[in-house]
């Protein structure tokens, strides 16, 4: 009895804890958004499969296309084919954004996952994340938006996480509304660390205030 009593204590001990940057982030936007609901966090915290909502969706085909650009996949439209119908010229102008961004990520690897153990407040974390390009001493990140403001995802913890597991210095934002596009950079400070472990702190404090939330992160979230 004493035996198994303190293995499970110590099975307990070692228990890693996954965060992701989609976990910390789904925090930040139900506390901080008028638009957002508690339903949608608990969901994140559920780790249920769900249908993308069509910005999702806009979001997932658009990086699919500029990775088929890459690749030398994608079926362009053949410009010098006569047209009068203006959504030809919106589907030449998509093109040509696609074409421009695949340039700057073409020859980068697609969908590396990094990861990193780091203790919190007595708690084991691994930090996980999946990077869409790595690109030689960058990471880029290929982002939908219906509405841009300069510094958009300055407060997202996708960049911290990325950088910090993958020991790289530099990360890249490619925003676009599908028209136009606009690239946010950032480069790993010395305190990334301190950083990463106070957003951490942040998101386990709360959960102490939130037994609902609390139950379903650690139950769902212990790392394989």
């Amino acid at each position: 009895m004493t035996v198994l009593w303190f293995l499970k204590k110590k099975e307990k001990q070692m228990t890693n804890y996954l965060i992701t940057p989609t976990l910390l982030n789904s925090l930040k936007y139900y506390l901080g958004s008028d638009y957002a609901n508690r339903k949608d966090f608990l969901n994140t915290l559920s780790r249920e499969k769900f249908k993308p909502n069509e910005a999702m969706q806009k979001g997932i085909d658009f990086e699919n296309d500029i990775q088929k650009v890459c690749d030398g996949t994608y079926r362009y439209y053949d410009f010098d084919c006569p047209h009068e119908d203006k959504s030809v010229d919106k589907l030449i102008d998509y093109e040509k954004l696609i074409t421009k961004l695949g340039e700057k990520v073409k020859g980068g690897y697609w969908q590396e996952s990094v990861k990193k153990e780091i203790e919190v407040a007595g708690t084991r974390i691994l930090l996980y994340g999946r990077c869409d390009v790595i690109k030689g001493d960058t990471i880029y990140d290929i982002k939908y938006t219906k509405n841009y403001d300069l510094g958009k995802f300055q407060e997202s913890t996708q960049h911290l996480i990325y950088m910090f597991c993958s020991n790289l210095d530099k990360f890249k934002y490619l925003v676009s509304d599908l028209k136009s596009y606009w690239i946010e950079d950032y480069v790993k400070q010395s305190n990334i660390e301190d950083k990463l472990k106070s957003e951490i702190t942040q998101f386990l404090d709360y959960l102490d205030r939130d037994k609902e939330a609390k139950e379903l992160f650690y139950n769902k979230w212990k790392a394989k």
